[in-house]
């Protein structure tokens, strides 16, 4: 596997009814064995799938920052170390990342849409879209059927046991 850092984002919007808050979830993959994950309930309550993702894609920007400045610090990855990879299955977020106007309808993407932005035009990150099924962090905020989990954690370089 190529030395590339990617990540892979995903939320689940109103997770849990009592409370109504999300899930996020993210996994970072390094030479294809995964190196950093969360899954964790969003502290704020979004009102749409978009904003529940968009706050887990804000949450694994800052993680990838970490991670890129981790490894500029390691002598023998230094000079491989380029843009963050970070894939999410949600086109809607996306585009709001991509946006540069910020309408002020959402106090949680006001919050972090500068700084999904700044890490953009930093060029710690690039984002890209990928389909669910393809998307490492299904398993951080929702469950699976079996085959979607074999799928994933052979992705994160697990080893199925028989």
């Amino acid at each position: 596997f190529p030395a590339i850092l990617e990540g892979y984002t995903d939320a689940s919007w109103i997770s849990s009814v009592g409370d109504y808050k999300s899930t996020t979830g993210w996994i970072f993959t390094l030479a294809g064995g995964a190196i950093s994950w969360k899954s964790k309930k969003q502290t704020c309550i979004t009102l749409s799938t978009m904003e529940s993702e968009f706050v887990a894609l804000a949450s694994a920007g800052q993680e990838a920052e970490w991670l890129k400045d981790l490894l500029l610090e390691v002598p023998l990855a230094k000079d491989n170390v380029s843009k963050v990879w970070i894939h999410c299955d949600s086109q809607a977020t996306l585009a709001r990342a991509f946006s540069e106007v910020y309408n002020g309808k959402s106090r949680h993407i006001g919050l972090r849409h500068p700084l999904v932005r700044k890490l953009i035009k930093d060029g710690i990150i690039s984002l890209t879209y990928i389909q669910t099924s393809y998307n490492l962090a299904d398993p951080f905020t929702k469950s699976l059927a079996r085959d979607l989990v074999k799928t994933t954690s052979r992705g994160m370089g697990l080893k199925l046991l028989e």
